[in-house]
Formats: C-alpha cells, sequence, structure tokens
C-alpha cells in the first residue's frame, strides 16, 4: 500500500492521478444529477472521404483511409473514440494513461537506481502512457457503443422510410455517415449499403432498414 501511494503521488504518476481524482468527482456529480453525462458531446461532421475496412477476423479495429479529414475529426474516428459520450473516452483514456504509467513507473522503481536514469525514465512514461492509452481506449470502448444510443431501437426504428444525406467519401457495409435534416442542427447517422451500389458523399438516400445490433441504417440510393 505504502509503495502504491508513493508511486501515484510521485512524478509524472501524479499528473494522471489529478486527472483521475477529477475524473471521479465528475462521475459522483454525474450520479447524483449535478451534471450530464453528455455534457462535452459534440458533432463531430465526417465530411471528408473516409474509407473504412473493419477487421472482421479480430473484431480489433479499422483501417482509416483519412485523407481530407482532419482535426479531432480524424483524429478520433482513426482510433475509433466515436460512438460514445466523449466523457466515457476521456474517463477511459485518462484511466488507462494512469495504469500504463503507473505499471512503467513501478518497473522503472525496481530496475533503475540512478537517479538522472530514474527522471529520464518518467518523461519517457508520461509521453508513452498518453500515447498508448489511444488505442487501448478504443479497443476498450468498442463492446461498449451499442449501449450509449441516443434514441431507443423502437424510436429509432422510426426513421425508416426517410432520406437522409451522405456526409462520407462511400458508404459500404461496414462505414458511412449520413445526416437527416431535421429542422435544426441535423442528426448524423451510422448508415450501411452495398458497395456495389455506388453511394458517394452528397448523395441522397432513404433508410430501408434499422439494424439494431449494429446500431446502423441500411440505405439504398433515392431515385
Amino acid at each position: 500500500m505504502e509503495q502504491f501511494l508513493t508511486i501515484s503521488t510521485s512524478f509524472p504518476v501524479i499528473v494522471y492521478t489529478f486527472l483521475v481524482a477529477i475524473i471521479v468527482i465528475y462521475w459522483l456529480l454525474a450520479m447524483i444529477g449535478t451534471v450530464d453525462i453528455d455534457m462535452l458531446d459534440v458533432d463531430f461532421d465526417l465530411d471528408a472521404d473516409v474509407d473504412m475496412d473493419v477487421n472482421a477476423g479480430n473484431g480489433l479495429g479499422a483501417d482509416v483511409d483519412a485523407e481530407g479529414l482532419s482535426g479531432v475529426t480524424g483524429f478520433m474516428v482513426k482510433w475509433g473514440l466515436t460512438g460514445v459520450p466523449v466523457t466515457v473516452v476521456i474517463s477511459v483514456l485518462v484511466a488507462s494513461a494512469w495504469l500504463i504509467c503507473y505499471l512503467g513507473m513501478s518497473l522503472a522503481y525496481a530496475l533503475i537506481s540512478w537517479k538522472i536514469l530514474l527522471f529520464i525514465s518518467a518523461g519517457f512514461w508520461l509521453i508513452f502512457s498518453a500515447v498508448l492509452a489511444v488505442p487501448v481506449t478504443g479497443w476498450f470502448i468498442k463492446p461498449m457503443k451499442k449501449f450509449f444510443v441516443s434514441y431507443t431501437a423502437a424510436e429509432k426504428s422510426s426513421f425508416v422510410g426517410k432520406t437522409c444525406q451522405v456526409k462520407t467519401g462511400k458508404v459500404t457495409l461496414n462505414f458511412g455517415q449520413a445526416e437527416l435534416e431535421d429542422g435544426g442542427a441535423g442528426m448524423l447517422f451510422d448508415v450501411r449499403a452495398d458497395e456495389a451500389y455506388g453511394i458517394k458523399k452528397g448523395d441522397w438516400v432513404i433508410i430501408v432498414e434499422y439494424d439494431e445490433e449494429d446500431g446502423s441504417y441500411l440505405v439504398r440510393k433515392t431515385e
């Protein structure tokens, strides 16, 4: 226990310990209804050419051709950090970084006795933990996505028959998004279609079916 407290409150782990403390306070406030779980959510407009092929063999990742996709949008799509509230992404990201950093420094303290080398190691783990936490978070939240939807399955099915405009470079059986005009900011949906239909960015499509398991809509080109 003493070693745990020592490492947790020492540089660089203390940086992530501080962030974890903030996350814990946030979730405690969320539990009593003081803050909203979706308070940090924003709409990521994937208005660019995106070509995603999901690795069905291991289900752990996806290759994204993010050419034309920039900033936060490109980053989150590339690493699979979409589909759940931003607060959940941040929480898992911080927790993963803390655990990686803690384990790394525990190993460093056990193997390194020179202070200068420990200092260098601390700098390395501070950065490496943040970097490695990104793919770890993407992997961890993937099975959670089906639990975080904005509408119930019944409500989602009510969109069948409506038309929307494709916002991604193309639509395949693995990836695609389209926007439904609702008189406001619009709603962005995950859509799917056989690539043979040649559905591309800017096309208008009609929703023909809702896939409850995948949380996406099957679409066809409008005439």
